[in-house]
């Protein structure tokens, strides 16, 4: 453990389980809503560290010496995907009245593929075509998961084969194991909802960037779509949500496909990057309301307004590597490899960062934070940010690739 269990009165300690990407977005959130913040995570230097209060090395898996510190939370929020973990702490959630943060039911439908595939057939959601029917390009990703890891394009026959060396699985069961669905490109867009008892709250839409390995790498609010666009995929959303009678928050993201919003996937957990880019564009919290519910202070329906009394502010959250070879944009993953991140603000130019950055070191990454008044002025903004760090470290700026240039056939028309 890092410091001592100190706890201030009057102010709610959160319990964050995981100190990786969903635990950065968890413990800022919970910074900016004035919460005390513990994380706990097994490993030594994990990037939530240095946002935390309090750290505890420790495997939630131990939950006996875990629950030590789980008690003398107010909450506890899980923010990982481990199906041990998740599995220890429901087992803990039935022995103690710790108020825990996550709907266990919906988070195993929605951690397979499969199952929520399923449920959007069900429920006539509008998803991209199931293969074999669709035909090549196809797009293969586990069942299980989220995030860009092991998904591959399929342009044609023979590059199936070159990629698995193997025929489409006919076991059924094996099937099970992958999504194979139609190839799809166009924009990108996430929403959360969030709710309890069947009253639900879609929160802002944002607009996701993907590097060359489908690894999201910046998220621009608020965006320029048709309302009946916005409707459609709010509507679908809060469709799933009933369905799934969530407890909590969940996440989905479709592609504007032939002017049609097609469901991609849903997380029934916290997400990482696009809470922080709604806070900063509305000031909106998702931590504080999934708080305010938890712990009773408004059971019945989501804290939030009805309406915003501000405009929001237009904004980018990227991610950024700088090292002696240059500058590059890349996908969320960056941001586990150079150990605990700290807040800045006014970094750069940015207004607010979560970066690994020290004075002298060759090799860091930071999550810009970037507001303006309008779209423009907010490009405006990040480029010059960009350019001026490449004059400050003399280093160039690397090229920001996306799936397109390596896959130029797939371009989007």
């Amino acid at each position: 453990m890092s410091g001592p269990l100190v706890l201030k009165e009057n102010i709610l300690l959160i319990a964050i389980v995981g100190g990786g990407l969903q635990g950065v977005e968890v413990a800022y959130l919970s910074k900016k809503a004035g919460f005390e913040v513990m994380v706990l995570d097994k490993t030594s230097d994990p990037p939530a560290k240095g946002l935390a209060d309090v750290f505890v090395k420790l495997d939630i898996c131990q939950i006996k010496k875990a629950s030590v510190f789980l008690e003398k939370a107010d909450l506890v929020l899980p923010a990982l995907e481990n199906d041990k973990a998740l599995e220890t702490l429901k087992l803990w959630q039935k022995s103690s009245t710790t108020p825990l943060c996550f709907d266990f039911k919906a988070y195993e439908i929605s951690s397979s593929k499969q199952r929520s595939n399923n449920m959007f057939s069900k429920l006539a959601i509008t998803k991209p075509r199931n293969w074999p029917a669709c035909g090549y390009p196809v797009l293969v990703k586990p069942s299980k998961g989220s995030g860009s890891h092991g998904v591959k394009i399929i342009s044609s026959k023979k590059d199936w084969v070159k990629s698995f060396d193997i025929p489409y699985p006919k076991d059924q069961l094996e099937q099970d194991h992958w999504i194979m669905e139609e190839y799809i490109n166009g924009p990108s867009y996430s929403l959360e909802i969030i709710g309890n008892k069947s009253r639900y709250k879609t929160l802002q839409i944002t607009e996701l960037y993907m590097d060359e390995n489908y690894d999201c790498k910046r998220v621009a609010a608020p965006v320029e779509i048709e309302p009946e666009l916005i409707r459609d995929f709010e509507n679908s959303a809060l469709t799933i949500a009933q369905e799934m009678k969530l407890e909590g928050i969940m996440d989905f993201e479709v592609i504007l496909h032939t002017g049609v919003m097609k469901m991609l996937e849903i997380d029934a957990r916290f997400p990482s990057q696009t809470p922080m880019a709604v806070y900063a564009s509305t000031g909106v919290n998702m931590v504080k309301i999934l708080a305010d519910q938890a712990l009773n202070k408004k059971p019945d329906s989501p804290a939030l307004p009805e309406k915003l009394d501000h405009a929001p502010k237009h904004i980018i959250v990227e991610h950024i590597m700088v090292s002696p070879k240059g500058i590059c944009v890349k996908g969320e993953n960056i941001m586990k490899s150079c150990g605990p991140l700290h807040f800045e603000t006014f970094f750069f130019g940015a207004d607010e960062a979560l970066t690994s950055f020290v004075k002298g070191a060759g090799k860091w990454v930071a999550t810009l934070i970037i507001k303006g008044n309008n779209r423009r002025e907010t490009s405006k903004k990040h480029k010059q940010i960009l350019n001026d760090m490449a004059v400050k470290f003399n280093l160039p700026l690397l090229a920001d690739t996306n799936p397109y240039e390596i896959n130029p056939d797939m371009e989007p028309s």
